[in-house]
């Protein structure tokens, strides 16, 4: 498997995850955003030289209120809006859900941003769920829910929990 930015080529059509927005989003947005800086979009495939997109997510900085971090990060933080990393769109090929490309993908997207969170700063990594299945799958790898919506609910990881999954994965790593 490889990771890896979106190309212009990728666009072209042939994914599919079951979810008419993301499967539009992909060909008619992710290159072009990625270009213009808006969210960068990564894609996952079986080899450098394949050209069938597994699946994909975007990734961008964005902020959110002290209020909506409270239940994770506690109450005594400052009243201004938090530095996170956002995951806007994430969605695996429907031929391949289940067989761990999206925990391969997420783990992808808490790297980059627990990197660029050593540059930048960022309290953790936020999105927003689509429905009770993501849910399950983004609290599995330890996401918190924000709230009770059934669809759009704000899940959130601190960037703490970031940085101790990245060291275990760099142990266990180094250990093989």
């Amino acid at each position: 498997m490889i990771i890896r930015r979106i190309a212009k080529a990728d666009g072209g059509g042939g994914f599919s995850c079951g979810e008419p927005t993301l499967d539009a989003f992909f060909v008619k947005h992710a290159y072009r955003n990625d270009q213009a800086g808006i969210g960068r979009a990564y894609v996952i495939l079986d080899a450098p030289d394949a050209t069938e997109i597994l699946g994909f997510y975007t990734l961008s900085a964005s902020s959110a209120t002290p209020e909506l971090l409270k239940p994770v990060l506690g109450s005594r933080l400052p009243k201004y809006l938090l530095p996170v990393s956002y995951i806007g769109m994430f969605a695996v090929a429907t031929s391949r859900q289940g067989k761990g490309i999206g925990s391969e993908l997420m783990l992808d997207a808490l790297m980059r941003s627990a990197a660029a969170a050593q540059a930048v700063g960022s309290t953790g990594v936020f999105l927003h769920s689509r429905d009770e299945k993501s849910t399950a799958f983004y609290a599995k790898l330890g996401f918190v829910s924000l709230g009770t919506e059934a669809t759009h609910r704000p899940m959130f990881i601190p960037m703490s929990v970031v940085q101790r999954m990245m060291n275990d994965q760099a142990s266990r790593s180094t250990s093989q």
